[in-house]
């Protein structure tokens, strides 16, 4: 997101980036597999050291602030891929919104600037 990088720090840079990456790859690999057309929208925000990003889609009904943390493996035997993209993006966003309308799912993400709390993270409220 070179485009950012006047606007707000590389760490919330990185944090927005990772975050969309995340829910884009869920809504394309999860929330559209009976469907002929997935719609997908993502608008940006930035204002008073914060930036909103919010990702709205056609695919199936989903609420990621209500899924279930993944069990971490005890051993690298254990461990498989995946399964974490919804707590990176717990992670990294200082809050996460949902709401269904229309039959569309609607995901908000607000990443607060270091400099706007006095910390270092984004990712902390």
């Amino acid at each position: 997101m070179d485009w950012a990088e006047p606007l707000i720090s590389p760490s919330v840079s990185f944090a927005i980036q990772l975050c969309l990456e995340e829910a884009l790859a869920n809504i394309i690999m999860h929330g559209g597999m009976e469907r002929d057309h997935l719609e997908i929208a993502v608008e940006l925000e930035h204002a008073n050291g914060m930036v909103v990003a919010r990702v709205e889609d056609t695919g199936r009904e989903f609420d990621p602030t209500k899924a279930l943390r993944p069990a971490l493996a005890t051993s690298v035997a254990e461990a498989k891929v995946g399964d974490f993209g919804i707590a990176l993006i717990r992670g990294f966003a200082s809050r996460i919104e949902y709401e269904r309308r229309d039959s569309r799912n609607r995901l908000t993400l607000r990443f607060i600037e270091p400099t706007a709390i006095g910390t270092d993270s984004p990712g902390v409220c």
